[in-house]
């Protein structure tokens, strides 16, 4: 299994006065990702995961740090691994890296898998656990 990824492409829209990706953008494009990646690999996506299982998987805690300036015009790969998995709680570390591989941002963030209606952290249900795992798996080795 090979890392997932979605492509970006900094927009102009998305600079900030210095011509650089506006800081809190890298957020918006980790979490795009994170919730493709639901949708791919691990076959369950957002909408049907709050709609018809009332399930959630909200950020609980998230941190980046920027490494090299994002111009309008630049390409990005938007890495998703999975670190750790814990009873509830998914952590992931999501880099922004380009063409020639230059590792633009390198952010972490952890999810927790939420039963809405009882608004608490429930134990990630199966078969989503054992994918979840044997990506995570994938990703270290």
């Amino acid at each position: 299994m090979s890392v997932f990824a979605v492509t970006r492409r900094v927009s102009w829209g998305d600079c900030d006065p210095a011509g650089i990706l506006y800081t809190p953008r890298v957020f918006d494009y980790c979490t795009e990702a994170i919730e493709r990646w639901y949708a791919g690999p691990m076959g369950a996506d957002w909408p049907t995961m709050n709609r018809r299982d009332n399930m959630g998987s909200p950020t609980v805690h998230a941190e980046c740090d920027y490494l090299v300036p994002m111009p309008p015009g630049l390409e990005l790969s938007v890495r998703v691994l999975v670190t750790k998995v814990g009873t509830s709680s998914i952590n992931f570390e999501i880099e922004g890296v380009a063409a020639e591989g230059t590792v633009h941002f390198r952010a972490r963030y952890v999810a927790c898998i939420t039963d809405f209606a009882q608004s608490k952290a429930v134990p990630i249900p199966e078969p989503l656990r054992s994918r979840i795992e044997a990506y995570g798996n994938a990703c270290r080795a």
